[in-house]
């Protein structure tokens, strides 16, 4: 098998590679960052830090107090940073600080078994940002609607893994005139870092525009700083279809969705986006017939929506 490289290692790739490509300083640049503090006598750790409020993060990256690698800015009032004990202790103590939680290794989760392709070639018009490995064109058979707009990882966006392009190509099965753009925030090695799954977020929460769909097919539970970075991409008008390793789809309120067959769920977003762009996330979410028995996805002409979602594992 061949050796995993540790989340130090990971850093230390990304970083050089941001830094090789980035002009300004990068400790204000978002999603990115640079060590600005001289070397630490004791060992450090990668965390994530969560601001009060975007001025809170702002002042506590201008301080250059940190070994800031990322700094957020739209997704999340933020920053990835490595910090000793004494540091920890510290930021957790700073009344501007909301939440510290360690960076942690985060991995693709199963995309289901292939479903057929929607009976309704909709989706024009609206965009699914697939958050994920990145985008290997000649084997997507796209076309020109597909994409590599943003990789956390400092390459090209292309993906080596493979997971990204199967949940594109699902997405279009369902969506076929949709838009699609690859957030690649996964290695080849097929993980990835909570840090980097973030800055993709803050990225689209800050070029998203017009109808827009988050495909997020990876594990990223339990973390208090992705919850903030969801929510605050549906406040802004984009919805989230989050991966769950089992059971029926389920929707929230807000605008979320979780589904063991995210991609799919993300092409029906699409679909229904095109006839309602103007849709918010909460009423896309309700519209959503997650609980609904029956295994099917078809065109019904005299519905309002034309189109019924049942259950059938999404």
């Amino acid at each position: 098998m061949p050796r995993r490289l540790g989340l130090p290692s990971v850093y230390l790739a990304a970083a050089v590679a941001t830094a090789a490509t980035t002009a300004v300083p990068l400790a204000m640049t978002p999603a990115s960052g640079l060590a600005l503090r001289p070397a630490p006598t004791e060992p450090t750790r990668p965390f994530i830090v969560t601001a009060r409020s975007r001025g809170a993060a702002r002042d506590l990256v201008g301080e250059v107090r940190w070994r800031v690698r990322r700094y957020y800015t739209a997704a999340l009032p933020g920053f990835a940073t490595f910090l000793t004990a004494a540091e920890l202790a510290e930021l957790r103590s700073d009344p501007r600080v909301l939440a510290v939680e360690p960076d942690r290794e985060i991995r693709p989760m199963a995309l289901g078994k292939p479903r057929p392709r929607s009976r309704w070639a909709g989706g024009a018009g609206a965009t699914v940002y697939v958050v994920d490995s990145g985008l290997d064109a000649a084997r997507a058979e796209l076309g020109d609607r597909a994409w590599r707009a943003f990789d956390a990882t400092g390459g090209t966006g292309h993906d080596c893994a493979g997971h990204g392009t199967e949940a594109a190509r699902r997405v279009n099965l369902m969506a076929p005139k949709a838009r699609i753009a690859s957030v690649r925030v996964l290695s080849c090695a097929g993980y990835g870092t909570l840090a980097d799954l973030l800055a993709g977020l803050d990225w689209i929460g800050r070029h998203a525009h017009g109808p827009s769909v988050a495909n997020v097919a990876v594990d990223g539970s339990d973390s208090p700083a992705l919850d903030t970075a969801t929510r605050s991409l549906v406040r802004s008008g984009v919805f989230v279809v989050g991966a769950a390793s089992s059971g029926a789809c389920r929707t929230a309120p807000g605008g979320q969705a979780f589904s063991a067959h995210a991609p799919y769920l993300a092409g029906v977003a699409a679909q229904y986006l095109e006839r309602h762009p103007g849709a918010a996330p909460s009423v896309l979410a309700s519209w959503l017939k997650c609980t609904t028995p029956r295994a099917a996805i078809r065109q019904n002409p005299s519905g309002a929506s034309n189109l019924h979602l049942h259950n059938g594992g999404l």
